[in-house]
């Protein structure tokens, strides 16, 4: 077994949501006249997070509108920048995704230290409980609580203290998971459920196959 422990994120790699905080924001964007493809904003949105290494006061990444704009060679008019700023786009209703309870089950039944890697609210303790999924973790390494977001490395190094190394993170976001992973010398591996990312080679397009994969690198 070559991993001790996998690290795992929670919004859109577990848990789903409707809708998703992208395309509330795509749609306000559409609402102002800009036609853009959902992969777009979502891009964009993902390069502003990257920029953010510690969370607001909810333990979440403030995204600056002027920037996302910026990214998207939008101008920033002040009607828009408001819009933006004063918008609820916090993920809607949450979903467990249906392959969800196998990979947790089998990461579990080979033996390996479980920690939750997550950006998120006091809201994510919740929902672990809503859907039982608490209880296969041996960690929580929460932004909220260790005052750092993905990418900073501080998040990863306080759930590799909780279950130790070599580690596996997965994680749908390149700014954030596989990128933070790296950065902390954790092995990522990007999942790509919507197809966002069709120029990045290394992904797996849905949990059984990041399962799959750490089960090869385990017989090597």
């Amino acid at each position: 077994m070559k991993y001790k422990a996998v690290m795992v994120d929670f919004g859109n790699t577990l848990v789903g949501f409707k809708p998703v905080f992208y395309e509330k924001v795509h749609q306000i964007l559409k609402d102002n006249g800009y036609n853009l493809e959902l992969r777009k904003v979502f891009r964009a949105y993902a390069k502003a997070m990257g920029m953010i290494n510690y969370p607001n006061e909810d333990g979440l990444e403030h995204v600056d509108p002027k920037e996302l704009l910026y990214i998207l060679g939008i101008y920033p008019s002040e009607r828009l920048i408001k819009e933006l700023s004063e918008a609820n786009i916090r993920d809607g209703e949450a979903f467990l995704y249906d392959d969800t309870l196998e990979f947790l089950e089998g990461l579990k039944s080979n033996g390996y230290k479980l920690a939750l890697v997550s950006n998120a609210s006091p809201r994510v303790k919740m929902l672990l409980e809503k859907f039982d999924l608490k209880k296969y973790f041996d960690a929580l390494a929460l932004s909220y609580e260790v005052k750092a977001v993905k990418p900073n490395p501080k998040i990863f190094s306080f759930a590799i203290a909780k279950v130790g190394y070599p580690a596996v993170h997965i994680g749908d976001i390149y700014e954030l998971d596989y990128v933070g992973a790296k950065r902390s010398y954790v092995d990522p591996i990007l999942l790509d459920r919507y197809d966002f990312y069709p120029d990045i080679k290394d992904r797996v397009r849905n949990l059984k196959e990041a399962l799959q994969r750490i089960e090869e690198i385990g017989k090597e």
